[in-house]
């Protein structure tokens, strides 16, 4: 199964999905479906700041893999 990493903040968080955006469209994704949840430190500790999931769930709900590294969402403040 393909997967994709895809750079994220969460907008809201229930004990069964995390409502997040890509920064372009925000999508409801399960817990279950959500291989790897990659955490950076926040200023109110760690955060999740991408998560990665099948291919599919990211065509069915829209969200989309961007070409910026973090360290570039970091200097223009696209990352959480």
């Amino acid at each position: 199964m393909s997967t994709v990493k895809i750079n994220i903040r969460v907008v809201e968080r229930t004990s069964l999905a995390l409502l997040v955006t890509d920064f372009h469209k925000e999508a409801w994704v399960p817990w279950s479906q959500i291989q790897e949840a990659i955490q950076k430190e926040g200023p109110m500790g760690p955060e999740i700041s991408a998560i990665v999931i099948p291919q599919w769930l990211a065509d069915s709900t829209g969200l989309r893999q961007h070409q910026q590294d973090d360290d570039t969402l970091d200097l223009f403040g696209g990352a959480p």
